[in-house]
């Protein structure tokens, strides 16, 4: 197979010799398929499982424990220094983040497999054994280890292959994917298991794991730029948590993934029940999940995407927080209100779209704070911090709502909503961020230490810093 229509050459001012950088489409077909399968496992393990559970019988502690599923995405921090050791090795040229998402994607590929004879083949079986029930937990845990240690790979990958005015399409097809897969692995496989049982769902569930590989598959991954090697080289910098934690830009993005996501988290946690509570019924419920989730999620999506191509992401960055803003302000309220269920699922739609959009913004925002030294262990670490901001902001919001009810639980996540868009440019008048995020981890044909060239759809204030 030839690459002419996946690569292009790029020729970088400071480099000896052009390198191969990947067309955006191909990058952003390959990237929506590598996390749609990582959201698909995460939509198993989170939705499906424990609703199948519940339906076959199991206790309520027995379906709590499916979400151990996802420790190894709250942990892979702490292996992300040695992947990416291994993805990008020390003194040679090669990348190898292709071959380590392959090998994940094709275990998870084998879980899907061996899964299918492991559990009842329809809803109407009298039961899970335990043996069944631990032999489908532990495979479903390996398959998040594999995604976990694959997402570690893939979010280098994409902030290496990612040029920094592509950066939105790329968190597009990121984030994208994600709502993808979750539809897929959790009402879409739901509907299967009740239509044509569980060998047969999950089956499909493992080809369309394969499927979504092949996009990647297709690829050649380019070498490392001259100007990288050279730079790894100088300083003998091996991926490690220390060199993150001594950059300013990263402890200032921790401190931010914090602040802006939390007002965010406490509503989304606690969507679902005040719907419930306020007369939702569950066929309603499902429907505006399944449905009305998923459209909304990709229509955020989108337009997050075009915003961060046409205004740059620290414009993007703070009309995705004034959109988010008003979301959980609106969402308040309706919640000291008696509006009809009507504006109830309207708010929490545009909720929905409010918090894709600051996914995108986000995501593009966080990427310019890596360091091309270790891109995949610094967004690593910025990902974990951000899903313990979505682990305490579920269980507050949890706590806060069933001590104070509703109105007040969603009026205090509008108040950090509202905070939130002041955070950004405070701590950047402070020094610890530039107007834009320092873009260290630049596309293929820049250099780690040298300004990146204006791309057309940039203003000058949209300029990357300069500084190493």
């Amino acid at each position: 197979m030839t690459t002419e229509s996946t690569t292009a050459l790029r020729v970088h001012p400071h480099s000896e010799r052009p390198t191969l950088a990947l067309t955006t489409s191909a990058l952003c077909a390959a990237l929506l398929g590598i996390y749609a399968v990582q959201s698909l496992i995460t939509g198993l393990a989170t939705q499906a499982l424990p609703a199948l559970l519940r339906s076959t019988g199991a206790s309520l502690q027995t379906t709590g424990l499916a979400f151990l599923v996802l420790a190894p995405w709250v942990l892979k921090g702490l292996w992300a220094p040695w992947v990416e050791r291994w993805r990008l090795p020390a003194g040679r040229a090669e990348r190898r983040s292709r071959p380590l998402i392959l090998a994940g994607q094709w275990l998870v590929t084998l879980c899907m497999t061996m899964l299918c004879a492991l559990a009842p083949r329809s809803a109407q079986a009298a039961g899970w054994s335990h043996n069944q029930l631990t032999a489908v937990v532990a495979l479903l845990a390996m398959a998040a280890l594999a995604t976990a240690t694959v997402d570690i790979a893939a979010d280098g990958f994409a902030i290496d292959q990612l040029p920094v005015h592509q950066r939105g399409w790329g968190n597009v097809a990121q984030v994208g994917g994600s709502y993808i897969g979750m539809a897929m692995g959790g009402s879409v496989f739901v509907l299967l298991f009740e239509q044509v049982g569980w060998a047969a769902a999950i089956g499909t569930m493992g080809v369309l794991t394969a499927a979504l590989t092949l996009p990647l598959w297709r690829l050649r991954e380019p070498p490392r730029p001259v100007a990288d090697l050279a730079d790894a080289a100088s300083t003998h910098h091996r991926a490690h948590w220390r060199h993150a934690w001594q950059s300013t830009a990263m402890r200032s993005g921790m401190v931010l993934v914090l602040g802006l996501g939390l007002g965010v988290r406490l509503c989304a946690g606690m969507l679902g029940p005040w719907l419930i509570d306020r007369g939702v019924g569950m066929a309603q419920l499902a429907t505006f999940w399944g449905v009305g989730g998923l459209c909304a999620g990709l229509a955020g999506t989108v337009a997050a995407g075009a915003l961060v191509q046409r205004a740059g992401v620290w414009r993007a960055l703070h009309a995705a927080l004034a959109i988010e803003a008003t979301a959980l302000l609106l969402v308040a309220i309706c919640a000291a209100s008696a509006a009809p269920t009507a504006a109830l699922l309207a708010a929490a739609t545009f909720f929905l779209i409010a918090m894709a959009c600051g996914f995108v913004a986000r995501y593009a925002w966080l990427m310019g704070l890596t360091s091309a030294r270790q891109p995949g262990l610094d967004f690593t670490l910025l990902q974990c911090t951000d899903a313990a901001v979505a682990m305490v902001g579920g269980v507050a919001g949890g706590w806060m709502a069933s001590l104070t009810g509703h109105p007040h639980s969603f009026a205090t996540a509008a108040a950090l909503g509202a905070l939130a868009l002041a955070l950004p440019t405070w701590v950047r008048r402070r020094g610890g961020l530039a107007a834009t995020p320092d873009q260290r981890s630049p596309g293929p044909q820049q250099g780690p230490h040298h300004p990146a060239a204006e791309p057309p759809c940039m203003t000058s204030s949209d300029k990357p810093s300069t500084s190493p």
